[in-house]
């Protein structure tokens, strides 16, 4: 019998060991799970292809390990409770017509059946605008001024229409001093006498839904950069020397060839 004992004992300790190293592990690694911080942001783009709106999120740490976790959204949709995000590379994606656009969803960071964290937000309160594009500077000589226009598509949309807009030049030398011009319009007028005289200008924008507005939220990605040149002043002394001098160099000439008929 003390040997039998002993027999199913050494068995029973080896299926212990087998079973830790195989199905159980998977709880291990739940465990490991809830310990680590999968905190995430998101944004959202509406009407980024009709009538479709876009949420994009992101874990805050890059270096997270989400080869096996997911992400819901349920709540403030249209017609079904849930929706998964599609997962590219690093961020979590959805394009639908499913979003409500009014009250809160609930977002949940999944593995597997299991939530491990989740995160309460308003689709139209972490809207990213598309960023503005077709940027152009036309010089007025007569007016002595640069005017900036771009587009966007936000002027050609149902929703945030209203948008704030960050117009930041620079010297191309002096890498690090932008200057800064908020505005709602999408046309700005530069007076040359506040820009250095032959030098080379870097112009981007940025938009934000106004705050004051249904919609908020975060600012767009910059424009592409344009690049434009200052004309080189004509200085007012020389200008106003040359003109009498050239006056009393005409008349001497004038008067030399007259002689010379003589």
């Amino acid at each position: 019998m003390t040997i039998l004992g002993t027999a199913f004992g050494t068995v029973f300790y080896l299926l212990q060991v087998v079973s830790g190293e195989s199905g159980y592990a998977q709880n291990g690694d739940l465990e490991d799970a809830e310990l680590d911080d999968y905190s995430f942001s998101c944004y959202s783009q509406l009407e980024v292809n009709g009538s479709h709106h876009s949420l994009t999120c992101a874990f805050d740490d890059p270096d997270i390990n989400s080869t096996n976790l997911e992400l819901e959204i349920c709540g403030a949709l249209l017609e079904i409770n849930c929706l998964n995000f599609s997962k590219l590379q690093e961020v979590y994606y959805i394009k639908t017509k499913k979003f409500l656009l009014i009250g809160d969803s609930e977002i949940c960071v999944k593995l597997g059946e299991k939530s491990i964290t989740c995160k309460r937000l308003n689709i139209v309160k972490i809207v990213k605008p598309e960023a503005p594009f077709n940027i152009s500077v036309i010089y007025r000589e007569g007016a002595n001024d640069f005017v900036v226009t771009f587009n966007t598509s936000h002027l050609q949309k149902k929703y945030v229409k209203n948008l704030m807009h960050d117009v930041a030049y620079r010297q191309e030398k002096d890498e690090n001093n932008w200057m800064h011009v908020n505005l709602s319009s999408t046309k700005l007028t530069l007076l040359q006498r506040k820009l250095q005289d032959d030098a080379m200008y870097e112009i981007k924008v940025r938009s934000i839904p106004y705050s004051s507005d249904y919609f908020e939220g975060f600012w767009s990605e910059w424009s592409p950069s344009y690049h434009f040149r200052t004309p080189e002043t004509k200085r007012a002394g020389l200008s106003l020397l040359y003109g009498p001098v050239s006056r009393i160099i005409r008349r001497l000439l004038n008067n030399c060839v007259r002689n010379q008929e003589r």
